[in-house]
């Protein structure tokens, strides 16, 4: 018996940290947290808007430790798994700028090369490249998955960037672009 349903496609998003958990801490106090559900936030508004299935693993500031959120991702059963961070760096180094995408397994890394390119051809920054990382995250999920890190919190040239709505939502285009890619 052949499924009539076409196979859809759903995407976890995850935005990193959350409630008791603010992530990174950067220039003038901005939190990795805000920054990165809000370009979440337009990255689910797009995907939605192109007849994407969208769930994420948080809606708010909650806090979520990392087993749930592989747990909702499988749960679902979806897709792929897209987790939204903000890097920052120890010590006085606000010269510390750029993205960066990761990925654990084979699937993941094909996802991370496309969202990483397609960010780089949008968005002005600094290319830190695709590296391999054993994040809990990446690890424990059984689809395609990737971190992205979308600037420093830290960074002279990113901070002011992450803060900046117009930029987040042409983040969150150029992920969900990706993402669709």
């Amino acid at each position: 018996v052949r499924n009539p349903q076409p196979q859809r496609v759903i995407v976890m998003l995850d935005p990193g940290h959350g409630g008791a958990d603010p992530g990174a801490v950067g220039i003038g106090g901005l939190q990795e947290k805000s920054v990165v559900m809000a370009v979440s936030q337009h990255v689910a508004t797009i995907l939605q808007q192109q007849g994407g299935m969208v769930q994420m693993t948080r809606r708010g500031d909650q806090t979520v430790d990392l087993q749930p959120r592989v747990d909702m991702a499988e749960a679902a059963n979806a897709t792929v798994f897209v987790s939204i961070h903000a890097n920052a760096v120890a010590g006085q180094r606000p010269e510390v700028n750029g993205l960066e995408t990761y990925y654990y397994s084979e699937a993941g890394l094909q996802l991370a090369n496309i969202l990483h390119r397609r960010v780089m051809g949008t968005v002005a920054m600094q290319d830190r490249g695709v590296k391999q990382a054993r994040f809990f995250v990446l690890r424990r999920t059984s689809m395609p998955a990737a971190l992205i890190e979308i600037g420093f919190v830290t960074g002279s040239a990113d901070a002011p960037k992450l803060r900046n709505p117009t930029w987040q939502g042409q983040m969150g285009q150029a992920i969900a672009t990706g993402i669709l890619d």
